[in-house]
């Protein structure tokens, strides 16, 4: 297939069986679902379509709803033809209903049901006589768009570039309009360098015009159109004298920031000394005097105080220990805000699943459970424990060569690589841990994966929310 032209309006024409428009989509996905909707009423469709859903293989009646695909922010009809040839049109539709692309697909007809095979990445449309059409997800991926806008205004042009789009490969004459790709949500501007060397940059911005990525390409320069082809999913910019850039639709998408810990605002007046995460809507902190601290979600509350260790469970209850006061336990009142401290004495740390599910160690390291009424003796003995909001129980034990230990449900296993000094558990899914050098690792299932960073205290949900504090009792938020 040859390449296609700037004008949206050629791009369709040499297309042939598969044509598409300029649009932004909704969020997008990365594994397609089917969804059932009434066939009625039915987006606008393309000329000599129609919408034919039926009950099953062997049965031509009309079904109260039709499959729609949903994938990567768009909704797939698989539609018949008028003249009722065996193939269906499966037509892509933007969030706002209007039709980007379009594929003929021959060998069935007359849609009744839409599988997605995720091993292999495909779906398949059943129509008549369970006769079914097979399609790669990738081939249902709408092409970039090629649109002419005015040079002025421009967006935001990044620092060190300029908008620069001449009427053609000989000539320097500026062009009325400049081609712009539209694809995903993204709008991507080919700019020119101040400085004039032979490149481009390719900047992509957001529905905002807020620069989300930058791509520099070099081997041509002063672009004057833009092809998109999409039998190898490429775009040519081409510039001065002819020259050309080609990109891979893939390379021109914004790669997602990689997660990593977020300096987070402080308490004021204060300096953490640990931070305890039941969920996102769930943290909490304790600083160097005892005194409790709420994140609101843009600061920190002062609550009260004093207690040494604190944990909040998945469903926001704040328990604490205060060893110097005779090793005892509580529970914060939110209503009164105030520690209350009716439950029995005797642990130095308390971990908690919920306001009715807690573990506890004594001074001797040995392992406790919260029966509802009394402290049931459970195991020894390791220095720390964090338990998760779906009752999954480790701890450490530094003096024991960093042995890092699971609860079976009866005894202690040891069968973890060793080396932390602290382990928090946010659920069987979320563990992290610290080793001596305050040196952050993530559980990965069979070995600890290091994480960059260095925290001196950690605290893991089972929402998947991580926060940390380091040495000097600054806070992060994994992010």
């Amino acid at each position: 297939m040859r390449a296609c032209s700037t004008s949206t309006h050629l791009a369709a024409m040499c297309l042939g069986l598969m044509t598409f428009t300029a649009s932004p989509r909704a969020e997008a996905q990365t594994t397609p679902t089917v969804v059932q909707v009434p066939p009625t009423p039915a987006p606008v469709l393309p000329a000599g379509t129609k919408v034919t859903c039926t009950q099953g293989p062997a049965t031509g009646a009309a079904a109260a709803t039709c499959p729609v695909l949903r994938y990567d922010g768009y909704s797939y009809w698989a539609l018949s033809y008028v003249d009722n040839r065996v193939g269906m049109a499966i037509a892509a539709y933007d969030a706002s209903g209007k039709l980007v692309a379009q594929w003929e697909k021959a060998g069935a007809r007359y849609v009744y049901g839409i599988t997605v095979d995720p091993a292999n990445k495909r779906v398949t449309f059943a129509g008549q006589s369970d006769a079914k059409i097979a399609v790669a997800w990738d081939d249902l991926v709408p092409p970039p768009v090629v649109v002419q806008v005015p040079p002025s205004p421009a967006p935001a042009v990044p620092a060190g570039m300029k908008v620069t789009c001449t009427q053609g490969p000989g000539t320097g004459a500026a062009a009325a309009t400049c081609p712009v790709i539209q694809w995903k949500g993204y709008t991507f501007w080919a700019f020119s360098y101040m400085d004039n060397r032979v490149g481009m940059a390719i900047v992509a911005y957001d529905a905002a015009g807020k620069v989300v990525a930058t791509l520099e390409k070099p081997g041509a320069r002063y672009v004057y159109a833009v092809t998109v082809n999409p039998a190898d999913k490429t775009v040519t910019f081409a510039g001065q004298a002819d020259a050309k850039i080609s990109v891979k639709w893939s390379e021109l998408l914004p790669t997602p920031p990689s997660p990593q810990f977020v300096r987070q605002p402080l308490p004021v007046g204060a300096t953490l000394k640990q931070i305890s995460v039941g969920s996102a809507n769930a943290v909490w902190g304790l600083d160097t005097a005892g005194f409790n601290w709420k994140w609101t979600g843009s600061g920190w509350q002062k609550m009260g105080g004093t207690v040494s260790n604190i944990s909040t469970a998945s469903d926001g209850t704040l328990w604490a220990t205060n060893p110097p006061d005779s090793l005892r336990v509580l529970k914060w009142d939110a209503t009164g805000s105030k520690w209350t401290w009716n439950l029995p004495t005797g642990m130095k740390q308390v971990t908690a699943v919920n306001a009715n599910a807690a573990w506890g160690l004594d001074n001797a390291g040995a392992l406790f459970r919260w029966t509802g009424s009394a402290w049931e003796k459970k195991g020894c003995c390791v220095s720390q424990l964090s338990v998760g909001a779906d009752g999954e129980l480790w701890a450490t034990n530094p003096a024991d060569s960093q042995r890092v230990l699971r609860w079976d449900g009866a005894k202690w296993t040891w069968n973890i690589p060793t080396g932390m000094t602290f382990v928090s558990v946010g659920s069987a899914k979320n563990i992290w841990a610290l080793d001596g050098s305050d040196q952050v690792y993530q559980w990965a299932g069979t070995s600890w994966q290091k994480v960059p960073g260095a925290l001196r205290n950690i605290s893991a949900a089972g929402d998947g929310s991580v926060w940390g504090l380091d040495a000097q009792g600054l806070v992060y938020k994994w992010q």
